[in-house]
């Protein structure tokens, strides 16, 4: 391998091996159990809160149920009275009297059974109402306790996390653009590290991938002892051979 084109690699991989490290470093803070704990009691409250929002909808509803039925009962109640002091006794005003009477018996059933469906709804309405008002108070506190604890373990790694992004910036300097470029791009497209050895047999000149591990063709291991590096046909990494 050219000595020029060789320092460009060693300079990369100098880069990547920090990277690697940054990148450890932001995955345990990812996956602090205390961060899982956040995103799920914030889920929790927004849930509660959304609960709240839905049951005083319905509590509006339940009163226009309410006041449409009132409205209705105090319809028939004057419809009852009317029939009641009317006057006339002959037997066809009597009887159509009765069926009155009789259709207005029913509509003071049907009145009762709705009245019993309002409290029931209501009922179910103030449960839902109670018990999100009681899980939004606890997922609130718990996210609170979670939050002290991830800012606990970011302010304890905040020194190393900064020291890793200014050597990164450092080294970032003295790479050469355009193989920059081109390990920005597989990174982009999750081919992490983007940076492999050569892997294999040495004195048989067959190498494999050290990123995917598959055998290189002919022209791959042709490449490697001409040049130094060559692209993985596979998952595209570029394979380097400094030796």
């Amino acid at each position: 391998m050219d000595e020029n084109l060789k320092q460009i690699f060693q300079r990369l991989f100098e880069y990547q091996k920090k990277d690697i490290e940054l990148r450890k470093l932001n995955n345990v803070l990812d996956k602090d159990e205390a961060l899982v704990s956040m995103n799920k009691n914030k889920r929790a409250f927004n849930e509660a809160k959304q609960t709240l929002a839905d049951c005083e909808q319905q509590a509006g509803s339940i009163l226009d149920m309410y006041s449409e039925l009132q409205k209705y009962v105090d319809d028939n109640d004057a419809l009852l009275a009317e029939l009641e002091n009317a006057d006339g006794d002959g037997e066809s005003e009597v009887e159509a009297r009765v069926k009155k009477l009789e259709s207005l018996r029913s509509k003071f059933q049907t009145a009762d059974k709705k009245m019993h469906d309002i409290e029931d709804k209501s009922k179910t309405v103030l449960k839902r109402r109670t018990d999100a008002l009681k899980a939004g108070k606890v997922a609130q506190a718990a996210f609170g306790e979670a939050r002290e604890k991830h800012n606990k373990l970011i302010n304890s790694k905040a020194d190393e996390l900064n020291k890793l992004k200014a050597e990164l910036e450092a080294l970032k300097k003295s790479l050469d653009p355009s193989w920059y470029a081109e390990y920005e791009k597989l990174v982009t497209d999750n081919k992490f590290p983007p940076l492999v050895h050569a892997t294999g047999d040495e004195k048989k000149n067959l190498f494999n991938c050290g990123g995917c591990g598959l055998n290189l063709p002919q022209k791959g291991n042709a490449m490697l002892g001409d040049q130094g590096w060559c692209r993985c046909e596979n998952c595209r990494r570029l394979i380097v051979k400094l030796n």
